[in-house]
């Protein structure tokens, strides 16, 4: 009995060295997957991008805003890479400041030196207008802006700030058509019905004392919206619209700039617009205006630093003109100082007092 133990133990011994044997010479294969190396991108950016660059390490991902007429057939890239890390687009190895093709898919790849960790990142590039909230491409625009700034927020500190949008837009308007005026929101409220509601005739008169030549146009059922404003934005002549804010649509984003920012709860009060410019996108066409109505707040993030948020505000025509037939088919339409307005539109005089606007 005792010599069938030994035995047994003397084969299982062998066998354990048998086992360990083979497993020396018959390894276990490893994994080969290349490790991230997301960290190792330390900045990236795009030669004509309007805001910074987001870098998504976790999805691998870079976000970038270019202009609106950026050639995505020549792209200039510039970067940061980590010691160590080389950076190729196709395969090949390229250098901060390289300009390369993002007209289709783009990938970004960066590797450490022994070539073990490596990430590909897909550059998403979206245009400026787009990134705005506007739809599709743009197929055509003009603004009238000023190598100055003639946006004024309507609240100024005044007891009237609530309702200053018309003095305020008119400010706006002689601001634009007169290099040199020098008045303020305060200086218009002082001027006229200091603590109350301004109409469309005491706007007329503010321009008129300036020497501003404007007229007033019908924006009626039968009105084609389009072509009246790109007619007077492309003879050089900007626009006040009277709107009920109530049936514009409104949009809570803080970076978008289509749409109003500002949610009007009552139905019966007006609101001015300043239009200056268009844009006309793939399937309609929008107006480019300045609403006074900002109260010091500002697009976050902005493209251009603490930029009111009612600068550069964008409403699709068909909307401006269902919310100016609820509640005024007039428009005021300015030229620059020294120039004139075409006769006729409608006269001025037709102006009654009928509109009071906040």
């Amino acid at each position: 009995m005792k010599n069938k133990i030994c035995l047994l133990i003397l084969f299982a011994s062998v066998l354990i060295q048998a086992c360990k044997k083979d497993s020396k010479q018959n390894p276990q294969p490893t994994k080969t997957t290349t490790a991230s190396l997301g960290s190792g991108l330390l900045s990236f950016s795009i030669g004509n991008q309007v805001i910074n660059s987001i870098i998504d390490t976790s999805s691998n991902v870079i976000n970038a805003v270019v202009v609106d007429d950026a050639d995505y057939h020549h792209m200039v890239i510039n970067f940061i890479l980590a010691a160590n890390v080389t950076a190729t687009v196709n395969g090949a190895v390229v250098n901060s400041g390289a300009t390369v093709d993002m007209s289709k898919l783009f990938y970004f790849k960066i590797s450490s030196a022994d070539g073990k960790r490596s990430s590909a990142f897909l550059v998403n590039q979206q245009r400026e207008l787009n990134y705005w909230g506007l739809p599709g491409n743009l197929i055509s625009g003009k603004s009238l802006n000023r190598s100055y700034n003639f946006y004024f927020d309507q609240f100024a500190g005044t007891t009237s700030d609530n309702i200053n949008c018309a003095l305020a837009t008119s400010t706006m308007a002689i601001k634009w058509a007169d290099s040199t005026f020098t008045k303020t929101v305060v200086d218009a409220r002082s001027m006229y019905l200091t603590a109350g509601e301004w109409s469309d005739r005491n706007m007329s008169d503010y321009m008129n004392y300036y020497g501003i030549s404007h007229e007033v146009d019908s924006v009626e059922d039968k009105t084609n919206i389009d072509s009246l404003v790109k007619t007077n934005i492309d003879n050089n002549r900007i626009m006040i619209f009277l709107v009920n804010m109530y049936y514009l649509t409104y949009n809570s984003s803080t970076y978008e700039h289509v749409n109003s920012f500002w949610l009007e709860s009552f139905t019966g009060f007006g609101h001015c617009l300043l239009v200056k410019g268009y844009k006309q996108m793939s399937d309609r066409l929008y107006l480019e205006t300045y609403d006074p109505y900002s109260a010091h707040n500002v697009y976050v993030p902005g493209v251009i630093a603490q930029e009111p948020i009612g600068q550069d505000r964008y409403y699709s025509s068909a909307d401006i003109k269902n919310a100016t037939a609820i509640y005024s088919t007039e428009a005021f339409v300015i030229a620059p100082k020294g120039q004139q307005v075409p006769h006729p539109i409608i006269s001025v005089s037709r102006l009654k007092n009928l509109h009071t606007i906040r």
